[in-house]
């Protein structure tokens, strides 16, 4: 029962830190909604969303600690976990950019 118990806890955490990770920093989820399109290097990732590496690599450590993107070499992509969660998402995102600036 108790190992039951600590993995409910450890689940709801791990679930409420994903939910701050994806949508406490609009960096993280452009980030992210970029490397789902394709896999890409810093300097891509820095051109696409116009910014720089020290904006963007802080970003980067923090998906990679949290299991959403992975790095081989100089080339960072999303993991089969990042490509689940960044694929339910997007209409989240999405609907709620939209509600944004129907409010400006």
């Amino acid at each position: 029962m108790k190992k039951y118990i600590s993995t409910v806890f450890a689940v709801g955490i791990m679930r409420s830190n994903l939910i701050t990770i994806l949508l406490s920093s609009e960096k993280r989820t452009d980030l992210l909604l970029l490397l789902k399109e394709k896999p890409r290097t810093v300097e891509e990732i820095n051109n696409e969303l116009d910014t720089n590496s020290v904006a963007i690599l802080p970003q980067l450590k923090k998906l990679k600690e949290n299991g959403l993107v992975i790095q081989e070499e100089k080339i960072y992509e999303l993991s089969l976990l990042g490509k689940i969660i960044v694929r339910k998402m997007e209409s989240l995102v999405k609907a709620l950019r939209q509600l944004e600036n129907d409010y400006k």
